[in-house]
């Protein structure tokens, strides 16, 4: 499946997901916009059918346009005459449960002219049983109201919501399975196209040196070549040199391979990372006259002994000092400066090669992973360096920074602890 044909499949999962997503929020406000509706109107009905009640009654005259909405889950209920409280509680739970407006309430009546607090209580609309008659002390005057107020209206209106709540929480369990299975999905085919440039780099790094050994044992195997000893010498050499470079590849691929089967096993000893550093400049330094580069060496490290194998920390400079050749499109200015920090020795080599993009930075020291350069290949490797370099810094206890600009150059900056010597 091609990257296009990828992308408009996530495009279209997501625009699909997004339009569900805002389905499901419109039906979730609606349902609570009627839920809220619905209990408006239940209370109201309630107070209405208790007023209604109270009507019936001679003894009582009530304002029947008396009713009012005074907030979101508070409601007045005018009289202009003494109530007698049992009824009025009685005929409060019975209206309520008749609405089916199952919600506890609370009520309190109070005198209209001085707004002060007469009587009223807490009632459990779910324990409610026989009515008891409420023993009060004293009456108000005949101008006074009822305060109902439903202080567990959120709970109320949320409990009937449950069901949709519970639907949309799976709908987000499903969304986030989505995204994951797109995450994989894109990183399986990232991963499958960096594999795919390993083999195709493999077998161009392989038969090169296959093609040249073949060819000069087909020059070797020639009856006159025994009249020629600088010949004959010369593709011996050659023979090698070719051998040793595809001993070199296999041993990069083994090494991966034993850091990911955690089967490596390391060789310790005291390592005097300055002397280290300067015979690995010293190897160098002929590669690098062949293209008028330089190296600098600035030591300031004063603790400079490190435990650890120094195979694995010589092979972990030279692959960065390797790197800094290779990806240089100029003449090859390198530095190696040391210094001590936090306990340690900090080893920082800087070139002025190509650099890398920011948005490469993160997979920098992925396995097989090497920075995209469209359809030139002018440099060539497995992306297998800095994973190993980042793995067997890692099995040092140390660390590896990086820092790098396009066209300005790279520095990498790796610590590892020190030792008093």
């Amino acid at each position: 499946m091609t990257r296009a044909a990828i992308r408009n499949i996530i495009l279209l999962a997501f625009i699909s997901l997004a339009g569900i997503i805002a389905t499901q929020l419109f039906w979730i406000k609606k349902a609570i916009d009627l839920k809220e509706q619905q209990f408006n109107h239940r209370a109201y009905v309630a107070l209405k059918s208790v007023a209604d009640r109270l009507v019936l009654d001679t003894k009582y005259r009530v304002q029947l346009d008396g009713i009012n909405k005074k907030a979101s889950n508070y409601y007045t209920l005018e009289f202009s005459s003494p109530v007698n409280v049992t009824m009025l509680e009685n005929y409060l739970v019975i209206e309520s449960k008749n609405q089916n407006l199952n919600a506890d309430f609370e009520y309190g009546i109070f005198e209209c002219t001085t707004d002060s607090f007469y009587y009223g209580r807490y009632v459990n609309i779910k324990k409610t049983g026989e009515i008891e008659r409420l023993k009060v002390k004293a009456k108000p005057s005949e101008n006074y109201y009822i305060g109902v107020l439903f202080p567990k209206k959120k709970t109320y209106l949320q409990d009937d919501l449950n069901l949709l709540i519970f639907f949309s929480a799976v709908l987000l369990v499903v969304i986030g399975f989505f995204t994951y299975t797109i995450l994989v999905i894109l990183k399986q085919k990232k991963l499958s196209e960096i594999k795919t440039d390993f083999v195709n780099n493999m077998t161009h790094e392989f038969k090169t040196p296959i093609s040249t050994i073949s060819l000069s044992c087909d020059v070797l195997m020639r009856d006159d070549i025994t009249k020629n000893p600088e010949r004959l010498k010369h593709y011996a050499t050659i023979i090698s040199e070719e051998n040793k470079r595809l001993k070199s590849q296999v041993e990069s691929v083994l090494q991966v391979s034993q850091i990911e089967s955690h089967k490596i096993a390391l060789n310790y000893s005291e390592v005097n990372m300055h002397a280290l550093i300067e015979n690995i400049a010293k190897n160098i330094k002929p590669r690098l006259d062949k293209q008028n580069g330089h190296i600098q060496l600035h030591l300031y490290a004063q603790k400079h002994i490190v435990l650890g194998d120094e195979v694995h920390l010589t092979n972990i400079l030279y692959n960065l000092l390797d790197n800094a050749i290779k990806y240089c499109d100029k003449i090859p200015e390198i530095s190696i400066t040391t210094v001590n920090k936090h306990k340690g020795i900090e080893i920082a080599v800087k070139d002025n090669g190509k650099g890398i993009e920011t948005s490469s930075h993160s997979m920098i020291f992925e396995k097989f992973f090497r920075v995209p350069s469209g359809n030139i290949h002018d440099v060539k490797g497995f992306g297998l360096g800095l994973f190993y370099v980042k793995n067997m810094i890692k099995l040092h206890k140390g660390k590896i920074a990086l820092h790098s600009v396009p066209t300005v150059g790279t520095t990498f900056t790796i610590w590892f602890h020190t030792i008093e010597k």
